[in-house]
């Protein structure tokens, strides 16, 4: 399976790389149903603005401190380094940790958004996140004093443009799509390997520790091992035959 996936990537004009929480857990970041004392509903849109004051020194807690620790890991650096030889083009990812781009990678898209940025859901004004005044909790837009929010996407959100688009766009360019710690159960932007099927008949090479949605849909290659050992055997294939 390693082999043809590596023979697959290196035939391919364009390979994109779709990543999501399989990955990132590997750097310590759990997932959603997994987090120690952590409330999911701070996540829900209606819910959010209706405790804000209560909501933010939990957000700011898990998205700004505990993920601010955070480090790539060995599959992040691997993708770096898949892009850099030009076996892949581009990263969409589901991930907002901003893991890829500390790894180094240069063409990457969170079609989740990044809370990096905040935007005010009053004005609509977005702020990086060195602009805000973080001693004050909750924090206020510095424009209008209104409620901020992580410009990632809550539950009841719509997903971000222009991200979606770019990530829907990155599809319809693959001729391969490398899966990486995806389930495929985030809808709709995990609806992007199918699109990529439908659209383009694009080959999709899926890493997962165990069969996900869209393993027996639409996965040409299915790569049973963990994000970082799994890219790791792949890209050791690349580079043992490179041409």
């Amino acid at each position: 399976m390693i082999e043809q996936a590596a023979d697959m990537i290196r035939s391919s004009k364009y390979t994109v790389a779709f990543t999501g929480a399989g990955l990132s857990r590997e750097s310590g970041l759990p997932l959603f149903g997994e987090w120690p004392e952590f409330d999911i509903r701070v996540l829900d849109i209606n819910f959010f603005k209706n405790n804000y004051d209560w909501a933010w020194p939990r957000i700011k807690d898990w998205f700004y401190d505990f993920y601010g620790q955070a480090e790539p890991n060995e599959g992040h650096r691997i993708l770096k380094q898949m892009e850099d030889n030009r076996w892949i083009r581009s990263v969409v990812t589901l991930n907002f940790d901003d893991l890829h781009q500390k790894a180094g990678s240069t063409n990457t898209i969170g079609i989740c958004g990044s809370p990096q940025r905040l935007v005010c859901l009053d004005c609509h004004e977005k702020f990086e996140a060195d602009q805000i005044n973080w001693e004050q909790m909750p924090p206020r837009c510095p424009v209008c004093g209104g409620m901020l929010k992580p410009d990632i996407l809550f539950y009841g959100d719509e997903v971000p443009d222009p991200e979606y688009k770019l990530g829907l766009k990155e599809a319809n360019r693959a001729k391969v799509m490398l899966v990486v710690g995806v389930s495929g159960e985030m809808m709709p932007a995990g609806v992007i390997p199918m699109f990529a099927k439908k659209r383009r008949q694009t080959k999709i090479i899926e890493i997962n520790i165990q069969p996900t949605h869209y393993t027996n849909a639409v996965t040409d290659i299915f790569i049973q091992k963990p994000a970082s050992e799994g890219l790791n055997d792949l890209f050791l294939a690349l580079k043992n035959n490179k041409s």
